[in-house]
């Protein structure tokens, strides 16, 4: 009876070591066929993101990896599938971690760009304002003076015109004459007559003379 019973414990184990088997190595087929679809997932992940620099070569490596792994899970090798898949996933995440490294540095390098041509713009325009404001004090200027040369040619023109106006008033009065006769008597002195004879004297007649005198009257 025993031995009845060894046996077929002994059976029993067997059996449960032919069914467990397949299982076990179903199931590294099945992390092998999983290790490379993740590996597969990251490096198209890390293709999408069109790295430069040191990223290509990298991506490269991994897709060699990747390809091994493949190879190995079509000729049965699981755990080299597994462990090449590995390497694969290892590989595209150093990658990623490159690649967001460099977006991120170029990200701030264009931004700093962006700042400084801001910046430079800004300046640009306070130039620009400066010179137009300089431009429009000189041309203030110049219009001052230009206003002062009119008002100081319109004052000489009215002057002018004032004496233009003047001297033709003056042409057209006509001149009065006005005539003065002055009448004046002269002494003449009596003529001497030396003779013994006694004769009657005759006195001269005093001369009237008559000056005349014109004067001119401009009206």
């Amino acid at each position: 009876m025993r031995n009845v019973l060894m046996i077929h414990a002994a059976t029993l184990a067997a059996l449960s070591m032919l069914s467990a088997r397949p299982v076990a190595a179903e199931g590294k087929g099945d992390r092998a066929k999983a290790a490379v679809a993740e590996a597969q997932g990251k490096i198209d992940a890390l293709n999408a993101m069109d790295a430069r620099g040191e990223v290509p070569r990298m991506s490269a490596d991994a897709m060699a990896a990747l390809r091994s792994a493949q190879d190995q899970l079509r000729a049965g090798h699981k755990d080299a599938a597994i462990e090449a898949a590995h390497s694969a996933s290892h590989i595209a995440d150093t990658a990623i971690g490159v690649a967001q490294r460099e977006r991120r540095e170029s990200n701030a390098a264009a931004q700093a760009d962006a700042a400084m041509a801001a910046q430079a713009q800004v300046a640009g325009a306070r130039d620009q304002a400066a010179a137009a404001q300089d431009q429009a004090a000189d041309a203030q200027q110049r219009a001052d003076a230009a206003n002062a040369r009119a008002a100081s040619a319109e004052q000489a023109a009215s002057a002018a015109a004032a004496e233009a106006a003047a001297a033709r008033a003056s042409a057209q009065q006509p001149a009065t004459s006005v005539t003065t006769e002055t009448t004046r008597t002269a002494a003449v002195a009596p003529r001497v007559v030396h003779r013994t004879v006694h004769r009657n004297v005759h006195r001269a007649r005093p001369a009237v003379v008559t000056e005349k005198t014109t004067t001119t009257i401009n009206r």
